[in-house]
């Protein structure tokens, strides 16, 4: 028995060892490499845009998009909306083609339409075999923005080493205490990501809604379920780099019972796997800069090594709890010691970038929160693996109930 519980203590410290000590190094990194955000000065170049909104059965919420889109001050001379819908079977196609001619003085839209469904990524390529503006702005059916942000979008492209710009996300949804622990978690998010894009480039742009020099863009290749990952690093393999834009945010609205938003996070956190496999050769890439050999390194532990130790060490732990429940209670407060630097490191990221939109939200007010939900995904990274190995990428996901829910900018108030 007392070699049993030697050998769980000695396996659990091991592994919940190299967690913590990756983490607050790699947090450390980003701390220390992010600069203080520089000053903007207001661009005079007025690029064409065209505004790219993959679709698959969105009637319940396109026509609200495209009145949000309506609504933006970008010169119609320089700008254009292309809806491209994968074969949709109910009646976004329709709703579409009808507000194009309502409203064809107002806003230049085209509607592309695919026969056959094959994805988002092949949509995203089916508008860059269509157009050629200047920028592109990627963005979703199921979000919102404010009238000026494409205009802010594009002035960050002044910076002649720019070559995409992301937008932040900002949940909508009731004041459940889920959705409360949900706006937490997402203020951690965004401090990493204004972390990663001030150290280098973020991790990757928010696809919801970023903006992206065209001429550095390729197709993305077949089997591609995360565009965003996939353009970030085209952009920042051809000698560009990508920044997070808190003066750019916009509404999306989470699921607000558990089942479905778990639902949500494994669709996110698989494609962001799958992804990171895929693009596995920029690990530790000095070619590609800090991006290579902070950001990249980071975000793959975070989401394919972490998850399969937090849960090796959870097993050993729930061996010492039933074998020797004290040396759990004495691993367990060793555990919470050890984790104090980065936390108080997350901590100073959430602190630096309160003044970003997602910092106003009703959560429940406590960092903490957020991260026992950033444990808690986790768990959700695992199962992601797993189902990975075993069945692979899907391409076509099903839309996740309680998302597609129309939003009006008053509701972020």
């Amino acid at each position: 028995m007392t070699f049993l519980v030697s050998a769980f203590e000695v396996l659990y410290y091991v592994t919940i060892g190299v967690v913590v000590i990756a983490y607050t190094l790699g947090l450390f990194l980003l701390y220390e490499s992010s600069p203080r955000l520089l000053s903007q000065t207001v661009s005079q170049v007025v690029p064409t845009v065209s505004l790219v909104i993959p679709t698959y059965n969105e009637a319940s919420i396109i026509r609200q998009k495209l009145e949000n889109v309506l609504q933006l001050d970008y010169p119609r001379e320089k700008f254009e909306v292309v809806v491209v819908d994968s074969a949709s079977n109910d009646e976004t196609g329709n709703i579409v083609k009808k507000f194009a001619g309502d409203h064809r003085r107002e806003v230049n839209l085209v509607l592309i339409e695919q026969p056959v469904r094959r994805g988002k990524s092949e949509e995203i390529n089916e508008a860059l075999r269509n157009i050629r503006p200047e920028i592109i702005v990627l963005t979703d059916a199921d979000v919102t923005f404010p009238p000026h942000s494409v205009w802010k979008l594009v002035e960050h492209f002044d910076r002649a080493d720019i070559g995409a710009v992301s937008g932040v996300e900002v949940p909508v949804g009731g004041k459940s205490f889920l959705t409360g622990i949900e706006a937490d978690y997402r203020r951690i998010y965004t401090a990493i990501r204004m972390a990663e894009a001030e150290t280098d480039s973020p991790f990757m742009c928010e696809s919801e809604l970023s903006a992206y020099r065209t001429d550095l863009l390729e197709p993305l290749r077949p089997g591609v379920v995360c565009d965003d990952v996939e353009l970030t690093i085209t952009v920042r393999s051809k000698g560009f780099k990508a920044l997070y834009a808190p003066d750019v945010s916009f509404l999306e609205t989470e699921a607000g019972k558990l089942k479905p938003k778990l639902q949500h996070k494994l669709r996110r956190g698989m494609n962001n796997q799958h992804a990171l496999i895929q693009n596995s050769s920029v690990l530790f890439s000095r070619n590609l800069g800090k991006y290579g050999t902070i950001v990249f390194p980071f975000e793959f532990f975070v989401h394919i090594v972490s998850p399969v130790l937090l849960s090796v060490s959870l097993v050993f732990f729930l061996g010492l709890l039933v074998f020797s429940p004290v040396s759990a209670l004495i691993a367990f407060l060793a555990t919470a010691i050890l984790s104090i630097p980065a936390l108080a490191i997350l901590r100073g990221l959430i602190g630096r970038y309160r003044g970003t939109d997602v910092a106003s939200l009703h959560g429940t007010g406590s960092w903490v929160f957020g991260a026992v939900a950033f444990l808690g995904f986790q768990l959700v990274l695992l199962v992601g693996l797993l189902k990975l190995s075993f069945n692979g990428p899907q391409t076509n996901w099903q839309q996740v109930p309680g998302t597609r829910v129309p939003i009006t900018l008053e509701a972020s108030t």
